[in-house]
């Protein structure tokens, strides 16, 4: 049954909420992403800093009708 699964994905792409029903999302802060990218490769080229094993980026859950079930109109 339908009502039985609920399906999320990762990646916070736009499309998602025009499929039916909606998708439900986490959505990573992509200018976050970027900017910590590019900081760190700075740091690393111009030997400031050392190369992380690890960074953390921002998100937010988007909730849509694959989790949440059809809203009453």
């Amino acid at each position: 049954m339908p009502d039985d699964i609920a399906v999320v994905g990762v990646d916070g792409i736009q499309e998602g909420r025009y499929s039916s029903p909606s998708l439900t999302t986490v959505a990573p802060d992509k200018a976050a992403i970027a900017r910590t990218a590019v900081s760190t490769l700075l740091g690393v080229i111009d030997g400031s800093a050392p190369a992380p094993t690890e960074a953390k980026a921002p998100h937010r859950l988007v909730v849509r009708e694959s989790t949440a079930g059809a809203r009453a109109g």
